[in-house]
């Protein structure tokens, strides 16, 4: 196990790193595009077309992929007040089960995220002139790096 541990952490780093850096420019570029829109509604009473859908763009692709880094830490919301009458097998369970819902989750997005850019590969977002398909792309992309973060949150538990 401490072979694949090795084996997996350079890949990890990479994986996460540049999901980490493409959130941070897509919030970057979505704060500065809401306030360009905010300043042309506002200010010049003119707001650019293109500034809604691009923003939406935006933080469609960085809310969704970005949950995929609190899911490789395993830092996401869940109930833990049951954890101290359960011991540590039935906590291990509720993991398990936890893992096999996301799995689930992950591949329901794939699937269908899939499935969704087949149907909207015509549909023009306005105003920007992007394909909706490239909007839909979040999902099976975020499915596919969401098998990556169940697996970098189950190595980080084995032991060193």
């Amino acid at each position: 196990m401490n072979q694949f541990k090795k084996f997996w952490e350079p890949i990890d780093r990479v994986i996460f790193g540049l999901v980490k850096y493409v959130c941070v420019f897509m919030l970057a570029a979505l704060v500065i595009i809401v306030f360009y829109i905010f300043l042309g509604r506002y200010v010049f009473h003119n707001s650019p077309t293109w500034g809604e859908p691009l923003s939406l763009f935006l933080l469609t692709w960085m809310s969704i992929l970005g949950s995929s880094t609190v899911l490789r830490t395993d830092e996401h919301l869940k109930v833990t007040m049951f954890d101290e009458k359960l011991g540590k097998k039935g906590v291990l369970a509720t993991d398990i089960l936890a893992t096999i819902l996301v799995l689930i989750f992950a591949l329901f997005m794939i699937i269908y995220g899939a499935q969704l850019m087949t149907q909207a590969r015509n549909n023009m977002m306005g105003g920007i002139k992007i394909p909706y398909r490239y909007m839909y792309l979040a999902m099976p992309v975020t499915g596919i790096v969401y098998i990556f973060a169940l697996v970098s949150q189950w190595v980080r538990r084995l032991p060193e």
